[in-house]
């Protein structure tokens, strides 16, 4: 999987060259006005509502005016196929090595600001990546290696409460820079010896480049994984269950061929299909030397390949806020009534999503309830708000603006 994947890449870049002058995207984003911070919260569970009070803060709760009942419903995902199977249950593709899927997924903790410590490096290399809003019109990714390793991914962010959310789902050992007292707590009680930060695993597992290299802390999942196995810690898993692929689609609602994510005009996620790859680039805000704003094309550090991803998912979540710069996600487990913009192949799905439990990865549906088919390769899942504003700027292109909950 890991040289297919990388032929597929060498092979897109080639092609970028030969076509650099053909336009296959709609215009770009409008400027929209400043979103500023709203304190509000949704109804917590009591694992929030836990971190809620050591964190001391007084959020005022604003009721959903309709309650959702928790449940946990029949799962309609495949059996857990035989052991001998070789697909990755993330991405659908084959790999080269499927023992992997009995070993714990890394996750790996990523920042996206200050714009000094972009771009990514072996972000491309991530099974999924999930994206989320900290504070401030600012976000942070947590990258997922499971199928295949990354020697250098980066650059390594601090840590949130969500990071722990996310990690405890896909059964994953979670790597962060640093984490404040609370947070660290929240990774005691619900990562027990999966949290690992730098400073405390040597290098080549985690790595701080010297100013001359560019300063970034970096993470060798390998080196990582061999570590963690001479600490005698456990890490088998049950293998992750499968998500539903098909190379086609037949059920869609829209076109999209760009679908622009904006915390702010200065703050931008900016996908663009590419109809030769048959995914989805990344462009972001990027500040020129005059002060002024543009959007850029998102390149790998190391390998200067382009971020593609074949599925672009925007699920809408209950942001809950502690402080300015403190927010957790009310994931309300069971609950299939979440609303998604599901992206795959340039056109657009209406959906659903939920976990059936604070242990099960995500499951994706369309709104008559049958699970959603991602195209086989690599899913970046954002978490917008609920009440986020989705606009459609012209047939094919879609402004999506991040309000707090």
């Amino acid at each position: 999987m890991g040289n297919t994947r990388i032929f597929r890449r060498f092979l897109w870049g080639v092609l970028v060259v030969l076509l650099s002058g053909c336009s296959l995207v709609a215009p770009a984003p409008k400027i929209t006005p400043l979103v500023t911070d709203t304190p509000a919260t949704p109804t917590m569970n009591p694992e929030q509502a836990l971190t809620k009070a050591a964190q001391q803060a007084t959020p005022t709760p604003i009721p959903s005016p309709t309650p959702w009942q928790v449940v946990t419903p029949t799962s309609t995902l495949r059996s857990i196929p035989a052991q001998s199977d070789t697909t990755n249950p993330l991405t659908g593709l084959e790999l080269e090595d499927p023992g992997l899927l009995w070993e714990r997924p890394i996750m790996v903790k990523l920042a996206n600001w200050p714009q000094s410590l972009r771009p990514f490096n072996q972000i491309v290399n991530a099974d999924m990546v999930f994206e989320y809003y900290i504070g401030h019109q600012m976000n942070q990714l947590l990258a997922l290696y499971y199928g295949a390793d990354a020697a250098k991914v980066g650059p390594l962010a601090p840590g949130q409460v969500v990071d722990a959310r996310l990690a405890r789902r896909y059964q994953a050992s979670l790597v962060v820079a640093s984490a404040p007292p609370t947070v660290e707590g929240v990774f005691e009680q619900t990562l027990p010896e999966r949290v690992f930060y730098r400073g405390y695993v040597p290098c080549p597992g985690i790595c701080t480049e010297t100013e001359a290299q560019g300063g970034n802390t970096v993470v060798d999942t390998a080196a990582l994984r061999t570590f963690i196995e001479s600490e005698g810690i456990e890490t088998a898993i049950e293998r992750l269950p499968d998500l539903y692929f098909d190379n086609k689609t037949e059920n869609w609602d829209e076109s999209a061929l760009r679908v622009s994510y904006l915390y702010a005009d200065f703050s931008v996620m900016d996908w663009r299909y590419n109809k030769i790859y048959g995914g989805y680039e990344l462009w972001q805000d990027f500040q020129q030397a005059d002060g002024s704003y543009t959007l850029r094309q998102t390149f790998d550090r190391d390998s200067q390949q382009p971020v593609i991803f074949e599925n672009v998912l925007i699920l809408l979540a209950d942001y809950i806020q502690y402080n300015p710069a403190f927010y957790d996600i009310d994931f309300r487990e069971g609950d299939k009534q979440q609303a998604a913009i599901l992206l795959r192949d340039g056109i657009l799905t209406h959906g659903t999503w939920f976990a059936p439990d604070i242990n099960q990865p995500y499951q994706f549906f369309d709104l008559q309830g049958d699970p959603y088919y991602l195209k086989p390769g690599q899913a970046w899942i954002t978490f917008a708000s609920t009440t986020s504003s989705v606009n459609m700027v012209e047939e094919g292109s879609w402004d999506i603006i991040f309000v707090p909950n």
